[in-house]
């Protein structure tokens, strides 16, 4: 398995893009900090459940680590993925995840401010042709007037594509410094990344959890077993699968081939007899191919 890294991080982006859609039709449902909660507490029993089997505990952890791990979940679970699901709700499936594009690229500029990183010319190449990119399809108008782009969606999508960003260059380090199993791994940030979201819907939002017992409850069964198929997919298995592909593959790597969910959001569009313009798919392929310029030696 010279490659475990590698097909962790394409398994991920096929995962993610399939969550994406599910999740979308359930972004009007739930609030996106009550959505952020619910797949959240579900997803981690999951992986209660299944970590005794699958993984080797390290007999121990520095708390150094455990501190990083969860810093991450802050940024990357509790503010990134909230940020993501305000967007879903506002601008829909394909342009939320098209935003999720630009992490790569905002992970280089990161890597340039904090760390110092220089960037080679090519690399800003691949910075301005993904931002093209994704403002070109963003800003399209479209035919449904309520469907339009709304700028708050954006904006909600950039925050995500941030976070994002900074959570994974914060993980790689705990997960390959402390020798961290992926999914150890990813329990621990899911965890300490909901517990944050519960502390602040109390704040915003009144009488939160009486709300999500009440939207489960207008859920028809099979409304019900499609939301935790999408919580299986895209938090279970997809958070696995990052933080395999963060571990095992060069983070550049991973995170461009990660960033590649908006291919496979065009081929589910085309399975679900939804229309697919010449635009989306020009501006799709142009950032992905910007992405892959962003990382060539």
């Amino acid at each position: 398995m010279d490659y475990i890294g590698e097909l962790s991080a394409l398994l991920a982006a096929a995962v993610w893009a399939m969550a994406t859609w599910i999740y979308g039709q359930f972004s009007h449902h739930f609030s996106a900090l009550q959505l952020n909660i619910v797949k959240g507490v579900v997803a981690s029993l999951m992986m209660v459940l299944v970590m005794p089997a699958v993984v080797t505990f390290p007999e121990t952890i520095e708390s150094t680590h455990l501190i990083v791990l969860a810093v991450s979940g802050v940024i990357g679970i509790a503010i990134g993925d909230s940020a993501y699901f305000a967007s879903l709700k506002r601008i829909g499936a394909n342009k939320t995840l098209l935003l999720e594009s630009l992490a790569p690229p905002l992970s280089g500029i990161l890597a340039l401010v904090f760390l110092g990183s220089v960037l080679p010319i090519q690399s800003w190449f691949g910075v301005l042709i993904t931002t093209i990119a994704v403002a070109f399809v963003i800003l399209q108008p479209h035919a449904d007037s309520q469907t339009q782009t709304s700028w708050s969606g954006v904006g909600f999508g950039l925050l995500a594509s941030v976070c994002q960003a900074s959570g994974v260059v914060i993980s790689h380090y705990a997960l390959v410094a402390g020798d961290v199993p992926p999914l150890l791994g990813a329990f621990i940030r899911l965890v300490v990344g909901v517990l944050a979201v519960m502390m602040v819907i109390l704040v915003v939002e009144r009488q939160p959890f009486r709300q999500i017992k009440h939207h489960f409850s207008q859920l028809t069964q099979r409304a019900f077993l499609t939301l935790l198929l999408a919580i299986f997919v895209g938090t279970f298995l997809a958070l696995w699968l990052q933080q395999s592909a963060l571990k095992y593959a060069n983070p550049a790597v991973a995170q461009t081939i990660i960033a590649t969910s908006p291919l496979f959001m065009l081929v589910i569009c085309v399975f679900k007899g939804e229309k697919v313009t010449a635009k989306s798919l020009i501006g799709t392929l142009a950032a992905v191919a910007g992405i892959s310029l962003f990382f060539l030696k």
